[in-house]
C-alpha cells in the first residue's frame, strides 16, 4: 500500500524506504566436516561472509569477517557492514551469499581458499540462510 505523508500526499511503494531490519540477513556458516578433517585449518584463519548485489558489479554489498575457531557461527549481514557508505543492503531486491575462508587473510578469493557455493537469496529473507564451506577453490 501506499505511504501517505503527513501532508495528505500519497508516496508510491517503489519510492518508499526499506523499513529498517527489513533487508538484514541471518547466515548460518558451516564448514563441511569431511573438508575440515583434510584442509588442516588455523583456526585464526579468516573467514568472510558475503553479500553481493545479483544485478551490477561484483563489489560486495555486506561483508563480515569472522575467524575459523568461530566456526559454525550465525552472522547478521545489514547495512552496517556494508564496505561502502553508497551501497546499502537495504538498496537491493536479490543478493549472492557466499562463505570463504581466506589462508591469507585478502578479501579478495585466491586459489585454494575454501568456499560455500554461491546462494541467491530474495530480501526480505524471513529465515536463516544456511552456507557450508564445502569445496575448495
Amino acid at each position: 500500500l501506499p505511504a501517505v505523508a503527513s501532508t495528505g500526499a500519497v508516496t508510491p511503494p517503489a519510492a518508499q524506504a526499506a523499513a529498517p531490519g527489513t533487508h538484514d540477513i541471518r547466515v548460518r556458516v558451516s564448514l563441511d566436516p569431511d573438508l575440515a578433517a583434510r584442509a588442516r585449518l588455523d583456526g585464526s584463519a579468516t573467514v568472510f561472509v558475503i553479500a553481493r548485489p545479483v544485478a551490477g558489479p561484483p563489489m560486495p554489498i555486506a561483508v563480515e569477517r569472522h575467524v575459523v575457531s568461530e566456526l559454525p557461527f550465525t552472522a547478521t549481514l545489514d547495512d552496517a557492514d556494508g564496505p561502502m557508505p553508497t551501497a546499502k543492503l537495504s538498496g537491493v531486491d536479490e543478493v549472492e551469499l557466499v562463505a570463504r575462508i581466506s589462508r591469507s587473510g585478502d578479501a579478495a578469493a585466491q586459489a585454494g581458499d575454501l568456499e560455500s557455493a554461491p546462494l541467491r537469496v530474495r530480501l526480505p529473507a524471513a529465515a536463516p540462510v544456511e552456507l557450508v564451506i564445502g569445496q575448495a577453490r
